[in-house]
């Protein structure tokens, strides 16, 4: 009877370092919830108004196009 007592304890001190692991996730996730939770109440509010994002204005280049891919040029075939 004395040996199931000890194989059972050594289960379970076996499989405390992956339940600790299990118990920081879930900790760090209920963190996450909360926040969302308090930014979807302040969004319910009565008064609450979108804010609207400043586009910055693209970064003048020397010639005046765009970054990206050249064009094929019709005489390299």
């Amino acid at each position: 009877m004395a040996t199931a007592d000890l194989n059972k304890l050594q289960q379970i001190l076996a499989n405390a370092e992956e339940n600790d692991a299990v118990l920081v996730q879930i900790r760090k996730h209920v963190v996450k919830v909360n926040e969302l939770m308090a930014e979807l109440n302040a969004m319910l509010e009565p008064g609450f108004r979108v804010e609207k994002k400043e586009r910055k204005p693209r970064a003048a280049n020397s010639t005046g196009k765009r970054p990206g891919r050249p064009k094929k040029n019709a005489s390299a075939e």
